[in-house]
């Protein structure tokens, strides 16, 4: 008996064309191809893909849809396309506030190769549902070109999705498939000083380190629902001047994220935390962030899914810094350290700190902004993760 299972997954967010000074160029798409490229944690033949117009204020035109193995920057295997289609048509109109999947798609990937899905907006449409800023290009043409493979044709660059939000793929039951586990997070977790187009994000190095030492097991997916500035507590749009400085694109607090985006994932085993900086960086109290993550383990736990919550990291010397945030972060993660209704803690904290100066990261895993991670400091958290966490039974 076959399956779904959630191969890759990216949070979507209400548009908005700035951040934090920052402005992006398309606001909008008119007779044009967007092609963006994804990085499966789970391989098969028969796909899905999901769209979303959650944010949408019009209704939203698909057209010529395609899913093909991802080469070089733009270029696509046009050897091998498959055609997605909606109730056997190529083309669909997704209503205001609705999302969708495709028809399944038969297409064979390679494990561990990029893909690429391309979509037509034959008509003009407004951005309002994306994910703002993955650590992957997504490439743009002029007209109807989502089976083509040249990589001049499409010759403007963005970092961003549109419309896409997650690719399942079809396994068959087994009760030693690890199944799918959801990183809820924010700017570390998403990657956002990782390297462009490597897939350095932590999720995806946790996932190598385990497809290395699987010897032919199913592997997890492991879901990056990461939002660059996301809270637990607070709404982006809700702080004051958020508006202003394009805060929108921080997405919902995670407390309401949680159900959406982590509970309702096909396959599901267990939820990881990584949260709470931005949060200290708004200045919350550790007493209210203690409730927040309270609150998120326990309504996991009664889903009865593993949980996994990871302390959170310095930023000594940072812009963000003061001492009484730093105050915060310490009571935040002596309560996350005696936390016993966790399956796993994972202590991100003493991973990444200077143990000459804990109150920074170790200048080897610093980005340069003092506050997020670089690609070996995305290595050594992947790697100090126990890999038992997605293979045994919740003790809790």
């Amino acid at each position: 008996m076959s399956q779904w299972k959630r191969s890759w997954y990216a949070s979507q967010t209400q548009f908005d064309d700035r951040f934090f000074g920052h402005a992006f160029s398309h606001a909008s798409f008119e007779n044009q191809t967007v092609r963006m490229v994804i990085h499966p944690h789970d391989y098969g033949s028969i796909w899905r893909i999901k769209f979303s117009n959650r944010y949408g204020v019009y209704p939203l035109t698909l057209d010529s849809v395609t899913l093909a193995s991802h080469r070089k920057n733009a270029n696509i295997d046009d050897q091998d396309v498959g055609n997605v289609t909606f109730k056997g048509s190529s083309k669909v109109v997704i209503p205001v506030g609705k999302e969708l999947y495709s028809d399944p798609i038969s297409y064979h990937a390679d494990p561990s190769t990029d893909l690429t899905i391309s979509l037509y907006l034959p008509v003009y449409t407004k951005v309002s549902t994306w994910h703002f800023s993955p650590a992957h290009s997504t490439y743009i043409a002029q007209g109807k070109q989502t089976k083509v493979n040249d990589a001049n044709i499409f010759d403007t660059t963005t970092h961003s999705y549109y419309w896409l939000t997650a690719l399942d793929v079809e396994v068959m039951s087994s009760e030693v498939d690890p199944g799918v586990f959801v990183v809820m997070g924010d700017s570390i977790t998403e990657g956002y000083a990782s390297s462009l187009n490597a897939n350095q994000r932590w999720p995806d190095l946790l996932l190598n380190r385990i497809r290395q030492v699987s010897r032919d097991q199913p592997l997890p997916s492991i879901l990056n629902a990461g939002l660059t500035g996301n809270m637990i507590l607070r709404d982006a749009r809700d702080i004051e001047e958020g508006a202003a400085l394009g805060l929108v694109n921080a997405g919902e607090r995670m407390l309401d994220r949680l159900e959406p985006e982590g509970f309702t994932q096909p396959g599901l085993k267990g939820i990881i935390f990584n949260c709470g900086i931005n949060d200290i960086f708004g200045d919350a109290t550790s007493e209210q962030l203690i409730r927040g993550l309270n609150e998120m383990i326990d309504r996991t736990k009664k889903q009865h899914l593993k949980v996994a919550i990871c302390t959170v990291t310095p930023f000594g010397k940072s812009h963000f810094f003061t001492d009484e945030r730093e105050k915060v972060r310490q009571e935040v993660n002596q309560w996350i350290r005696s936390n016993a209704q966790t399956d796993l803690i994972i202590d991100l904290d003493r991973t990444l700190a200077d143990p000459q100066e804990p109150t920074q990261m170790l200048h080897i895993y610093d980005s340069g902004d003092k506050a997020h991670p670089n690609d070996d400091g995305n290595k050594a958290i992947a790697e100090a993760i126990p890999l038992s966490f997605f293979y045994e039974s919740s003790q809790n």
